[in-house]
């Protein structure tokens, strides 16, 4: 069982950066190489949280503004919100109508009340969650949601071997939360109100540098990853293996679990 990633940080069994500057550095290669969110999951998401063109949104940790962009261009005043600068320098370069802010999930700068949506993309897993559900609930309107999204990595014979590499080279990979532990562990919160989800198929398909950006853009991979030239090697001898006219694919399982939060905590 995995440790939490908060408990793992302080334990010094991960890198001891602190977590909002853990991509610092790496946000160029997470813009090019971090995969988007299906369609059909955002429009489940908006259908039920109930928001439409005009309300206003938190996109929290945000990094490079992919989920940001996608609420923005369906007509929703959003605001995206991170602590790390070369997240939100790389979320401003792509352009659009969304807004960006410095901020954390415990402390986002918006006003009581302000938002009728949170969302939080491949970010939950990096809170403290008790300090960020008592903020958000802060910032929401009356019938507020919050709208946790993830891309969880589906199974195939490349992914086995791959979670297998990772495991092999990165010390980290182990101890850090993952998605899916986070996923349950928010299901669960005494704080968390009326949970509903969502699941769509969605996949990135890889040449060999694709591939390999992909990889580095992991926290545990380019923090962790202490042999670089023989992460590298293996990594090249699984694309070998595995791909079909120089790609592959990556699979994902696209996750969404909106719900309310109540006032009071545990």
């Amino acid at each position: 069982m995995r440790v939490s990633t908060v408990l793992a940080y302080h334990r010094g069994e991960v890198d001891p950066v602190d977590p909002r500057e853990r991509f610092a550095g790496a946000a160029a290669g997470y813009a090019r190489f971090r995969p988007s969110y299906p369609a059909p999951l955002v429009d489940w998401v908006l259908a039920e949280a109930g928001v439409g063109p005009g309300d206003r949104v938190a996109d929290v940790g945000c990094g490079t503004g992919i989920l940001t962009r996608l609420l923005a261009n369906r007509g929703l005043a959003v605001v995206g919100i991170d602590p790390n600068e070369d997240m939100l320098a790389e979320a401003r370069g792509a352009a659009g109508p969304a807004e960006y802010r410095r901020g954390e999930a415990v402390a986002t700068g918006l006003g009581d009340a302000s938002v009728a949506l949170v969302t939080v993309a491949q970010a939950f897993h990096w809170f403290d969650v008790d300090a960020a559900l008592a903020e958000f609930h802060r910032v929401l309107r009356p019938g507020g949601r919050v709208a946790a999204v993830w891309n969880l990595r589906a199974e195939s014979p490349f992914m086995a071997e791959y979670q297998a590499l990772l495991h092999r080279f990165s010390h980290e990979y182990s101890v850090v939360e993952s998605w899916e532990e986070s996923l349950a562990r928010l299901r669960a919160h005494p704080r968390v109100r009326a949970p509903r989800d969502f699941e769509a198929p969605h996949a990135q398909l890889f040449d060999f540098e694709g591939l390999h950006g992909r990889s580095w853009s992991s926290s545990y991979v380019f923090r962790a990853v202490k042999d670089r030239p023989g992460f590298d090697t293996a990594l090249r001898a699984l694309f070998d293996f595995h791909s079909r006219d120089g790609a592959i694919e990556f699979p994902y399982r696209a996750v969404a679990l909106v719900f309310g939060v109540s006032p009071k905590g545990p």
